[in-house]
């Protein structure tokens, strides 16, 4: 009995060594990385997101022309016997305020956003994969690198996950890096199509014709935003706008993962394997903060989805990189 209480007291002392090196990383080593890590992003950037070539568009250049010339197909991508080619449009098309006929401008409108909404998420399924990974590596007590913490610690700060002291880290590992997982997830094409759509007006509003703000997003800093005309008087609120049409869905992105208000969201979405479709009407139906509308905008949210067939998206991917 006394030996087996002397081999745990020693497994519980590694334990604990090992806790406070990982927390002494995230608080100590860990911000000096990630200001090493601002200073040569300032230099170069080098995420997927920064690294795509987006296709700047003229008023009078025919975007649906465009796509057909780089292999871009609807209709076989609907039926899931295309994968859809990385086409980045970096604003929106100005035809969409000129076409009179609704099917092409829809079909256009789902395009020019498409490819977006599915770089991205590619790119959290990436990370979601890394993540899992050094879980498990920390977990069996294996050795992390630097380079691994280094990330941990910018995706920490990114998502939004509070960390308190050395000894908070320490007690509640496991609580910090399940709501990383958690919040570091994908948000359904059909989802991120359907409110683009409601929320820009299918791609015609000033806001997203001007400023890519495709989600209604509200900002109160000092970046870009476009004021709205009927603002009421005393607010200061201004609707966020972007560079490019990837920047604005990436925003939109880690807005739900990351807002207090979407907190349901996130638990429905998480009842779901990385390996499952989702069921993306769950989902919306907790979205009733999104706007102040609330249910009615739920149900116009799942009409859009239904109307326009929007499952079709569900199980799209990207064309495999040629790289």
């Amino acid at each position: 009995m006394n030996e087996t209480m002397y081999k745990n007291r020693k497994y519980n002392s590694i334990k604990n060594t090992i806790l406070i090196c990982i927390a002494t990383v995230f608080f100590i080593i860990g911000p000096i990385l990630m200001a090493n890590w601002q200073i040569e992003t300032s230099k170069q950037k080098t995420s997927a997101i920064s690294l795509v070539k987006n296709i700047h568009l003229r008023d009078g250049d025919h975007a649906l022309k465009i796509l057909a010339f780089h292999g871009f197909d609807m209709a076989l991508i609907r039926r899931g016997r295309m994968a859809v080619p990385e086409i980045y449009f970096a604003n929106l098309p100005r035809e969409l305020l000129r076409l009179k006929d609704v099917k092409i401008k829809k079909k256009l409108f789902f395009s020019a956003l498409l490819p977006a909404i599915l770089k991205v998420n590619q790119t959290i399924r990436q990370s979601r994969k890394k993540l899992k990974s050094i879980i498990f590596k920390i977990t069996i007590g294996e050795d992390v690198s630097e380079a691994d913490y280094y990330w941990l610690t910018q995706k920490l700060i990114r998502y939004k996950v509070k960390v308190g002291d050395v000894r908070h880290f320490v007690t509640h590992t496991g609580n910090i890096l399940g709501q990383l997982l958690n919040r570091m997830n994908i948000i359904p094409p059909e989802l991120a199509l359907a409110q683009a759509a409601q929320e820009s007006g299918w791609g015609t509003s000033r806001f997203a014709q001007q400023g890519n703000a495709l989600y209604g997003e509200w900002t109160w800093g000092t970046g870009c935003g476009i004021v709205p005309s009927k603002r009421e008087k005393g607010k200061k609120h201004r609707i966020k706008c972007f560079k490019t049409i990837i920047r604005a869905v990436d925003s939109y992105v880690l807005n739900l993962n990351t807002h207090k208000g979407y907190r349901e969201f996130r638990q429905k979405r998480s009842l779901y394997r990385d390996d499952q479709v989702i069921d993306v009407m769950r989902l919306v139906d907790t979205l009733t903060n999104y706007s102040e509308e609330g249910a009615a905008y739920v149900t116009k949210i799942k009409n859009i989805i239904r109307v326009n067939r929007l499952n079709d998206f569900k199980k799209s991917r990207l064309e495999p990189s040629q790289s």
